[in-house]
């Protein structure tokens, strides 16, 4: 349920940003209690209330999250930017370091996958000749 305020500023409920951004409420009361979204304000009844910047902080806190990045970085993260643009080049390594962290993950990611189209190609092959003995060798050269 928006909830529209003085000067027709819109506050959305925690329901409301579930459903925007395709999470659970619990996931975003678990990030709201870690302190990740710094200004959400309550009600007079105890409910979130988020703005339209803290949905800022909401796509933030999800895009990094789905980097991999851990909780920890995202609240020092998510600090630097509440100290405004004196912390922008902390913010930019941070990015940077997190951007490293992801190719290594990414090149590891391509070793793996070449280890399996190997694998792949011995067991054709294993089974095309009709090989018996089956186990893992992938330099083995079979019988024709």
């Amino acid at each position: 349920m928006i909830v529209t305020i003085s000067q027709g500023v819109k506050m959305y409920t925690i329901n409301d940003v579930a459903n925007i951004f395709s999470v659970s409420p619990y996931t975003l009361r678990f990030y709201a209690k870690k302190n990740l979204f710094p200004k959400i304000t309550r009600n007079r009844h105890n409910v979130r209330l988020f703005s339209d910047k803290d949905l800022e902080y909401v796509e933030m806190v999800l895009a990094l999250r789905h980097t991999g990045m851990s909780l920890k970085s995202i609240k020092n993260y998510i600090d630097l930017c509440n100290l405004g643009d004196n912390s922008v080049n902390e913010r930019l390594d941070i990015i940077k370091a997190e951007l490293n962290k992801a190719e290594e993950k990414v090149n590891d990611s391509i070793k793996q996958r070449d280890v399996l189209k190997e694998k792949l190609e011995y067991y054709r092959q294993a089974i095309k000749v009709g090989e018996k003995n089956v186990i893992w060798g992938t330099k083995r050269k079979f019988k024709q």
